[in-house]
């Protein structure tokens, strides 16, 4: 009796690609880690502005925080846009332990753009 399920038929045929992974969203890692530290932030900012007032003010530095860099692929644009974000919240630092620790914690994110096996930041004042 022979099984109607080949698994070696089967599967064959299967398209899934771990390289294209990424493509099928359409995304690139740079966009990827970009957005992912705009959301560590976010989250941070949301989970303990109440605790830590200050946080209203880095609030408002990323929320208003804009680039414009026509023309420029996702390779350069968004370790430049991470680089400005970072350069942007810096002065806020010295008001603010707080804002200290999250700005030492973003810059581990930001340095697995030139590493992308670096292990990136996860705690307590920089959600995960």
């Amino acid at each position: 009796m022979k099984d109607d399920f080949d698994y070696d038929d089967d599967f064959a045929h299967n398209s899934f690609d771990d390289d294209e992974e990424d493509d099928d969203f359409g995304m690139t890692f740079e966009e990827d880690l970009y957005l992912m530290i705009r959301e560590k932030l976010r989250d941070t900012i949301q989970e303990f502005k109440a605790k830590y007032p200050m946080l209203k003010k880095l609030e408002n530095a990323v929320s208003s925080f804009k680039i414009n860099a026509k023309n420029t692929d996702d390779a350069k644009f968004y370790p430049l846009a991470a680089k400005l974000l970072s350069e942007h919240i810096k002065p806020l630092t010295e008001e603010s332990e707080e804002i200290q620790e999250i700005y030492d914690n973003m810059q581990a994110d930001i340095a697995r753009f030139k590493n992308q096996r670096a292990h990136g930041f996860e705690g307590d004042l920089y959600l995960s």
